[in-house]
């Protein structure tokens, strides 16, 4: 199937991209937000099984991946505050998502994080949330000493190379793909003290995930090592008790299972957007 690609313009001139699958119906639409590193076509079989379900999908490209290319890292830095209050919003005001009667945010991983804290903060109107496969970077992803120590030193080494360079090389080191240096250092936070805080943003965002209002859902893939059950137990612990827990058996690996068994994950959020009216 092939989607329909949306030139986003975002607020200081970048062209955004979308990719819609299907078409708006009777339930909600999904937009969906990649990993971090991972481009929105890697999820061409995710969406493709949604829509055999009836949905209608918009997926993202972030600022920086291939098809809403950031020319100097170095230069252009931005972080997870620049996703959120403004290449969110512009991605809310395409007609693709505009013209929706309900949306659900869905996302993988960084792109989880992402959809909860602009849940949290209110900066796009979404119905409910959904994260997948997504919990903290943070040593607590781990209850025995070997993995929380493991867990710091790999942080530690992202830090410095970040530092280092003034930016993330990720293309070459395997994780995360080429990332600027701010949303590195906003990635880097969490990942140390197990908290939110986002350059150039003065929101509190733990007191507003405390709080988080909209319906959520957290989904842990069975078996993932990056992001075992501790990591999504932690999160789930800084959100408030009405947010839905599942665990989901799919290829055991963070990203596989979105190619490989995509519609094991589908069935599991469709049954709880169904308990949701969405």
């Amino acid at each position: 199937m092939e989607p329909r690609v949306h030139p986003v313009p975002s607020t200081d001139g970048l062209t955004l991209t979308v990719e819609e699958y299907g078409v708006p119906g009777g339930s909600a639409s999904l937009v969906f937000l990649p990993a971090l590193g991972v481009p929105v076509a890697y999820y061409r079989p995710l969406f493709e099984a949604w829509v055999a379900r009836g949905r209608h999908v918009v997926g993202v490209e972030l600022r920086g991946m291939p098809g809403s290319p950031v020319s100097d890292l170095r230069r252009d830095s931005f972080g997870y505050a620049h996703l959120l209050r403004e290449d969110l919003p512009a991605i809310f005001t395409d007609p693709a998502v505009a013209a929706a009667d309900r949306v659900v945010l869905v996302g993988h991983s960084l792109g989880g994080q992402l959809a909860l804290l602009s849940g949290a903060a209110g900066t796009v109107r979404a119905d409910a949330v959904v994260a997948l496969a997504t919990g903290t970077s943070s040593g607590a992803a781990h209850r025995s000493r070997l993995g929380r120590a493991r867990r710091a030193a790999g942080v530690r080494f992202v830090g410095a190379v970040t530092c280092s360079l003034g930016y993330w090389p990720g293309h070459r080191l395997g994780f995360g793909g080429r990332q600027p240096r701010t949303l590195m250092n906003d990635w880097g936070y969490e990942a140390r003290t197990g908290r939110y805080r986002l350059r150039g943003d003065r929101t509190d965002y733990e007191a507003a995930l405390s709080s988080l209002a909209v319906p959520a859902l957290l989904v842990a893939i069975a078996g993932d090592r990056m992001i075992p059950g501790a990591a999504v137990d932690h999160l789930a612990g800084r959100l408030p008790a009405h947010v839905g827990r599942a665990t989901i058996e799919a290829v055991p690996d963070h990203f596989l299972w979105a190619r490989r068994t995509p519609e094991k994950v589908v069935t599991g959020v469709e049954d709880w957007l169904a308990t949701q009216r969405l």
